[in-house]
C-alpha cells in the first residue's frame, strides 16, 4: 500500500484517467450530438430517411459517459490526494466505483459482441 500512496504514482495514474476520461467523454458526446440531434434533423424531410441506433448502444454509452465523468471526479480527487499526502475515503470509493463501471463496459462490450455474433 506503500507504493500506491507514493506522490509521483498517484499524480500519474490521476493524469493518465483524467486525461483518458476527458478524451472519451468528448468522443462520446459528440457522437450522441451526432446520431441524436444533428443527423436526425437534416433528415427530418424525409421521415423514414434516418433510424436511431439501437438501444443497446444507447445504453452502452450511458454507462460509458457515466465511467468518464466518475474518471474524471477521481483525477481530481487522486490529485488532491497527491497534494495532501494521504489517500482519502472518497478517494478509494471513487477509485472502486470507477474500476466497478469498467467492469461493466468490458462485460457488457463483450455480451453485445456475442449477441451480435449470434444474430441478435
Amino acid at each position: 500500500m506503500q507504493f500506491i500512496e507514493r506522490r509521483w504514482v498517484l499524480i500519474s495514474v490521476a493524469t493518465i484517467i483524467g486525461l483518458a476520461s476527458a478524451f472519451l467523454l468528448w468522443a462520446i458526446l459528440e457522437s450522441a450530438y451526432l446520431d441524436y440531434w444533428y443527423y436526425p434533423k437534416g433528415k427530418a424531410a424525409d421521415p423514414g430517411l434516418y433510424i436511431y441506433p439501437e438501444l443497446r448502444y444507447a445504453a452502452f454509452n450511458i454507462v460509458l459517459a457515466l465511467w468518464c465523468i466518475d474518471g474524471l471526479v477521481a483525477s481530481f480527487v487522486l490529485f488532491r490526494s497527491a497534494r495532501s499526502g494521504r489517500i482519502s475515503i472518497w478517494t478509494r470509493r471513487t477509485l472502486i466505483l470507477y474500476f466497478f463501471l469498467l467492469a461493466v463496459l468490458i462485460l457488457g462490450g463483450t455480451v453485445m459482441v456475442i449477441a451480435r455474433s449470434h444474430g441478435y
